[in-house]
């Protein structure tokens, strides 16, 4: 059998040399450089093993493909739908900040989440006008990690759900609620929910 090219090997050597790099650090900001450093580069990496990778994936026992994310009891990721037509969504990791390099990596996971939804069977609904309703459960006690509305990357949220429920992000298909919780969990919870519903109830007021 041909020896198989893995693109990304280069890439884990970075990684490994960024861990070591990062381990001898004794230097507060030249930690956070190379923390940030380390994330980006493995995200990066992570989506160009998915896209490799994907390829050599073959039907398991119950003939659908081998899951390419963590198995989510490990990572608590999950998609539901609900009697009443919700979609909830958990992502095991908060939203990113605008200001600093995105990788593309919660947009891929969230499109690999419900590809794998619909291949273990699931339905998902598709949405003439939404609500998204975007909840962080956040630690007050982290600082760092406690962005503003408008400095939070939500869009990878809205481009990872349009042409999968809904047909566009415009304002006339969709409106977004950002919403955030102290309770200290760090998961991120997306809700889309039929636009008039969520109208009904807010003119019952």
């Amino acid at each position: 059998m041909k020896m198989i090219d893995l693109p990304f090997d280069k890439d884990l050597a970075k990684l490994t040399q960024l861990s070591e790099q990062l381990k001898q650090s004794k230097d507060a900001r030249e930690c956070s450089r190379l923390a940030d450093e380390l994330l980006c580069k493995m995200e990066s990496t992570t989506l160009s093993a998915r896209c490799c990778l994907r390829d050599f994936l073959r039907p398991g026992k119950r003939a659908h493909l081998q899951h390419i994310l963590p198995y989510p009891s490990a990572e608590r990721c999950s998609v539901e739908v609900t009697r009443n037509g919700w979609t909830r969504i958990r992502l095991n990791t908060l939203l990113q900040s605008n200001r600093q390099y995105v990788t593309g990596y919660i947009e891929s996971t969230l499109l690999q989440m419900l590809h794998e939804h619909r291949l273990g069977g699931g339905n998902l609904p598709w949405y003439e006008r939404a609500f998204v309703v975007i909840t962080e459960h956040t630690d007050k006690r982290r600082s760092d990690r406690t962005f503003d509305p408008d400095n939070k990357e939500w869009k990878c949220v809205l481009n990872a759900l349009k042409g999968v429920l809904f047909e566009d992000d415009n304002s006339q298909t969709v409106s977004l609620i950002l919403d955030s919780v102290s309770d200290g969990k760090g998961f991120t919870e997306v809700a889309v929910v039929p636009y008039f519903e969520v109208q009904k109830s807010w003119m019952a007021r």
